[in-house]
């Protein structure tokens, strides 16, 4: 069956806060579409209430309207505290969809995410700061290279690759691009000095395979790495390309092997170890002074702005 790809026309809201912000937490999402075509077989949007939206795997709705309502909103959040200037991008969805980028070039001649990012670019530019974190699988993003690398100081990219092995990456993310590609992702991205992380959610396998995975894609040139298994799949049903629940599961985390990826920072004996800062309450109606862990995102390795309680 062909996707069916739709693209709005009406408007809503570009950046979601986030009802609890920590220190694993971004306090805004961004998603420049509805819905995947991916078709990974642990993705939670084949789940309630994401499935009333788009059918999983078939339908996606593209968010023409976004650059300009995301100018609008960027500047009417100006006065933020710095350490809640930050934005994941495409938390949920695929923002380097292949079939998009073309519908939205053959139809409106317009690239998207180019529109997105530029719109970033110009607000850093104008001394609003904010740091965008690309979620993405798709080696698309490479045909934004220069224009990304040219925001390296305030753009991350996380790539997830859930296995090196390319058949059980086939098995687990559908219509995915091949791990293959998302390496030359950290490579060439690297090159140009941007922040990778790598994503590797969910992971299936010992703490040993966790840390031979993290260390490959170091090698390559990725700065970050962060994983864990998903609590909610039978990992051995996953493995066989099905989904089936898993009630009363834990996620197993090797907290050790996280790189970059809001860990508590590794402070001198004589710096604190947490600091105070103004935090939103679950409306952002109001905002309190809530003592936080000071935490690594590797944010210092890419500007010098005081982002608080990260580092």
């Amino acid at each position: 069956m062909a996707p069916r790809i739709i693209i709005q026309s009406k408007a809503s809201t570009a950046l979601s806060k986030q009802k609890v912000v920590d220190i694993s937490n971004y306090p805004f999402t961004l998603n420049t579409t509805i819905g995947c075509l991916f078709s990974c077989n642990y993705c939670y949007l084949q789940e309630y209430p994401f499935n009333t939206h788009t059918q999983f795997g078939h339908e996606i709705k593209i968010k023409a309207w976004l650059p300009d309502i995301l100018d609008q909103e960027l500047g009417n959040f100006h006065w933020l505290p710095q350490h809640l200037k930050r934005v994941q991008v495409n938390a949920a969805t695929e923002g380097y969809l292949p079939q998009a980028i073309r519908v939205m070039d053959e139809q409106l001649g317009r690239d998207l995410m180019r529109e997105v990012l530029e719109v970033f670019q110009k607000h850093w530019r104008n001394g609003n700061k904010w740091m965008v974190h690309i979620v993405t699988k798709s080696h698309m993003i490479l045909k934004h290279l220069d224009l990304i690398a040219s925001m390296r100081e305030q753009v991350q990219i996380e790539l997830t690759i859930t296995s090196l092995d390319e058949k059980r990456a086939r098995l687990l993310e559908g219509s995915a691009p091949t791990v293959a590609k998302r390496k030359q992702i950290i490579e060439e991205f690297s090159k140009k000095g941007v922040f990778v992380r790598v994503m590797c959610m969910p992971f299936i396998g010992s703490e040993n395979a966790a840390k031979e995975l993290r260390d490959t894609l170091i090698n390559l040139g990725a700065r970050g790495f962060k994983h864990k298994a998903l609590n909610y799949w039978d990992d051995n049903e996953l493995l066989k390309g099905n989904t089936v629940k898993s009630k009363g599961k834990k996620d197993s985390i090797f907290k050790a092997l996280h790189i970059k990826s809001g860990e508590e920072a590794l402070l001198d004996d004589n710096t604190k170890s947490s600091m105070t800062v103004s935090m939103p309450d679950e409306k952002w109606a109001s905002y309190s002074d809530i003592e936080m862990k000071i935490v690594d995102w590797g944010y210092s390795e890419l500007n010098n702005v005081n982002w608080g309680y990260i580092r």
